[in-house]
């Protein structure tokens, strides 16, 4: 911008300056390897994997995915949203015959057999009256993931189950375990955390990521505490977290008709969940995040669900690449700046903010 007016030119450079200083983008964080297992429950039927046979009682026309290629599809789109900081590496694929479902009513653990026949029963009846749960404990006892994690052979694991498969989108077990998406399992023999995705085929890959999307917010809540916005009265006293996950139902509070990002049901338009596909327009300070941990109120634009191409995919991704991913510490409450670390290795997340924070008041 040209200065004009020589009235205000000293208040008016001042303020450019600040901008800059403000607006200046950190270094990207250095990349985190996490070693992953990946389990399919995928029983062939026929000659035919199940996701090629079945279709979705009341929803034929639905084509259920290939859990293999989805593993493919789920690896890349995590390291491209997390800007390259995250590199999910794939250890171990266990195509299974072994399942740890059971009935909840009637306490029965399900075989491969079992599970194609209730599989094929109409309207799957059985596992809908009965209700399914998920043997999390025999589970990693039985493929030794527990003690693959805690000699750091693994980091993680992903599951591609059956629909009633009985899983939580995210279950985490070890020592020191808190919820995400569920609530974690004890009386394991982790001594490290141990993340356990439960991903269903009969869905596609937004629906996957939304549940990781879903261990995301849990773990932020975490770190920042649960949103809660009814409880603050103006922007200062809000957290970064909450701020991101800001849409103009829950923002107006704090700056009417204005968002930040939203949450993973609700954009920044979001008028009720899963309103990706909403055209009304918002102004939205998404692009500030670019700049964290230097986020203000300032330079909105004005978006719709264009932004995402109005698809659950697309805003999965939108939201996943919003996500902090910078170097160092916030100064302003010694967090770090990757919040993708925090997810993916929380202890060690904790460790390094820490070390960092203490090293920066040390000088």
């Amino acid at each position: 911008m040209k200065y004009i007016y020589t009235i205000g030119f000293v208040t008016l450079l001042f303020a450019s300056n600040l901008k800059a200083q403000n607006q200046q983008t950190l270094p990207k964080a250095n990349k985190i390897v996490v070693k992953v297992a990946v389990v399919i429950q995928d029983p062939i039927i026929n000659g035919k994997r199940m996701h090629e046979v079945l279709r979705t009682p009341g929803n034929e026309k639905r084509v259920w995915s290939d859990p293999f290629q989805l593993t493919r599809d789920y690896e890349a789109t995590l390291e491209k949203t997390s800007g390259g900081t995250i590199d999910y590496q794939i250890v171990e694929l266990i195509d299974t015959k072994e399942y740890f479902t059971f009935l909840k009513k009637s306490g029965e653990r399900l075989t491969e057999a079992r599970v194609i026949e209730l599989m094929q029963e109409p309207n799957w009846k059985t596992l809908k009256e009965q209700e399914t749960g998920f043997d999390y404990k025999a589970f990693v006892e039985h493929f030794g993931f527990d003690k693959k994690r805690n000699s750091g052979k693994i980091n993680e694991v992903w599951v591609w189950s059956f629909p009633y498969g009985g899983m939580a989108e995210s279950n985490m077990m070890g020592e020191g375990a808190f919820f995400i998406n569920s609530e974690p399992t004890p009386n394991t023999n982790c001594k490290e955390l141990l993340s356990v995705m439960g991903l269903n085929y009969e869905r596609d890959l937004a629906c996957a990521l939304e549940s990781y999307g879903h261990r995301f917010e849990s773990t932020m809540m975490k770190v920042y505490g649960w949103w809660d916005y009814d409880k603050k009265s103006n922007i200062s006293e809000l957290t970064p977290w909450e701020r991101y996950a800001g849409y103009v139902k829950n923002y107006n509070k704090f700056n009417s008709g204005k968002a930040h990002i939203g949450n993973i049901h609700f954009p920044p338009n979001g008028q009720h969940d899963y309103d990706w596909a909403n055209k009304s327009k918002v102004d939205t300070y998404a692009d500030n995040w670019a700049f964290f941990p230097n986020i203000s109120d300032e330079n909105p634009r004005t978006i719709d669900c264009s932004e995402w191409g109005c698809s659950h995919i697309g805003y999965m991704e939108w939201w996943f690449t919003h996500i902090p991913h910078f170097k160092g510490v916030s100064p302003k409450d010694g967090k770090l700046n990757n919040w993708w670390y925090y997810v993916v290795d929380y202890n060690g997340a904790i460790r390094l903010a820490n070390k960092l924070d203490k090293g920066a008041h040390q000088k």
